[in-house]
């Protein structure tokens, strides 16, 4: 692992991922920096001087856990039910060429054979269009169109 903390800008920087502004307690007000690479380092004080490590101190530990907070993404929000109303409803908009009578019609050259697929898809979108849920579903897949020729 690499590392620099550079206290005086809330910096952290590990392995090439850095964040600035970030608050963490117990530095020494007479820190400059802290490198690290693996398994040992050194501090850089204000006076100029360095001072050899091989044990990371408890500050910077404190600076690395801000560094992982910065660093774990926020999951999104689930959707709200009116989302979900929007996505049933889009997706019922994508299949409605499939309830038009001649897709379906044998005498008809190609023709749907695969319609009553289509229509089960479409009766399960409706449902969540109608009766919309907040939270994540989990969406039918929708079906492949098979079309047969005469």
């Amino acid at each position: 692992m690499k590392l620099t903390i550079i206290p005086i800008d809330g910096a952290v920087y590990e392995d090439g991922i850095s964040y600035l502004g970030l608050v963490w307690e117990g530095t020494p007000p007479n820190v400059h920096a802290l490198q690290w690479q693996d398994i040992a380092g050194w501090i850089e004080y204000v006076d100029q001087t360095n001072e050899d490590i091989i044990v990371l101190p408890e500050w910077a530990d404190n600076a690395m856990a801000a560094w992982t907070v910065a660093n774990t993404p926020i999951p999104p929000e689930p959707p709200t039910a009116e989302q979900n109303k929007a996505t049933a409803a889009q997706l019922l908009t994508n299949t409605d060429w499939a309830t038009f009578s001649d897709v379906a019609d044998p005498a008809n050259s190609p023709y749907l054979a695969n319609v009553e697929e289509f229509l089960v898809y479409r009766a399960e979108m409706r449902r969540i269009a109608v009766n919309p849920v907040a939270g994540d579903l989990i969406w039918a897949t929708p079906p492949v169109a098979v079309w047969l020729s005469d």
